[in-house]
């Protein structure tokens, strides 16, 4: 993988991100971990159960998850409480308000940050009135006393008040010169520097290098993973199928695509576009991964053993499938292959 083709997270279910400089894919994938399990007792919420629970696309639990807003980044599987499912269901109540769900989670990190110690954003009342989210909580301290609006549409550029001057500089220190991006290879680059700190404007420079060089593939899989993240499948689909168009021996594009499928509970066009990423590249483990949740929620049990087992094969390191092999054995009461899964899972995971 390339210095600028960043590894993504074990457990996320979300689209992956085409590698620099080839037209293959990178197996940069994620899974979708099942409740989380201790000691016998169901104590947690997955990403996927919490998405059914709340509404929302489990790539869109994800993001919130890894903001910081909800859960603990970097834990695996998810375990989400009581608490964070109240803070989701803000969230699905302002998307379903009109606010786009970046812009949600970029606000209520900001809103976050304000918050004291042990404070959540549980505990706060939001809403959208004239195009402002406005919040209340019994944690408003000093920077949110009252009500914190929030200005929902945010101008292009930073509007300044007054005059502004500049620092004074040495006669022999040279000004340096912001200079805008101007071929697709630097907006592809900028859009890659922007994904962490500033979603919206990746995407906006996605699209300019797509302008300039609409034949990349790997712009219109980063830009579609992109659209996936935020909640919008449709964007995220056409991006994806634009990649097909380009190649149509692209197994990422075909794996996005049934992680979309999957995520809208339309589960045979997802086992279509995992199978033709599989014949593409038969080393892509999270398929089989994958293959065997739709296999294991739909009762088949011996085709969800059977595919966690190839993706075994293929990745020895693959946590989440030693944990639903666990909890499959020990449905059937084979205890010993259920201790052996998920003593692997819990090395794996430590």
């Amino acid at each position: 993988m390339s210095e600028r083709a960043r590894a993504g997270e074990r457990g996320a279910a979300r689209a992956i991100r085409a590698r620099r400089g080839d037209p293959a894919c990178d197996l940069d994938v994620g899974f979708r971990p099942r409740r989380g399990y201790h000691g016998g007792v169901w104590t947690s919420y997955s990403a996927r159960h919490a998405a059914q629970l709340i509404g929302l696309p489990e790539s869109a639990i994800r993001s919130c998850i890894r903001d910081g807003l909800v859960g603990r980044p970097g834990t695996v599987p998810a375990q989400l409480t009581f608490r964070d499912l109240s803070a989701l269901r803000t969230v699905k109540a302002l998307v379903d308000a009109g606010v786009p769900l970046l812009r949600v989670r970029r606000e209520l990190a900001r809103i976050q940050l304000a918050l004291p110690d042990g404070a959540s954003l549980a505990e706060l009342t939001i809403e959208v009135h004239s195009g402002e989210l406005h919040v209340r909580g019994s944690h408003a301290g000093p920077p949110m006393a009252g009500q914190l609006a929030l200005q929902f549409e945010l101008p292009e550029e930073p509007a300044f008040s007054g005059e502004l001057r500049e620092l004074p500089r040495a006669a022999e220190s040279p000004v340096p010169l912001a200079v805008a991006p101007a071929t697709a290879e630097q907006w592809l680059t900028r859009a890659l520097e922007l994904e962490d700190r500033d979603p919206v404007a990746a995407i906006d420079a996605y699209r300019r290098s797509l302008r300039l060089r609409p034949e990349c593939t790997e712009a219109w899989i980063n830009l579609g993973r992109m659209f996936a993240e935020s909640g919008d499948a449709v964007a995220a689909g056409e991006c994806f199928t634009n990649a097909l168009e380009l190649d149509p021996d692209d197994a990422t594009a075909h794996y996005n695509l049934g992680v979309i499928a999957q995520d809208a509970g339309k589960e045979d066009d997802a086992i279509r576009h995992y199978h033709q990423a599989l014949a593409i590249d038969p080393r892509l483990a999270e398929a089989h991964y994958n293959l065997g949740v739709i296999a294991q929620d739909a009762g088949k049990e011996d085709d969800a053993i059977r595919h966690y087992h190839q993706a075994l094969a293929i990745d020895p390191r693959l946590a989440e499938a030693h944990y639903n092999l666990a909890t499959l054995f020990d449905q059937s009461g084979d205890s010993r292959a259920a201790i052996r899964h998920i003593n692997e899972y819990r090395k794996l995971t430590r």
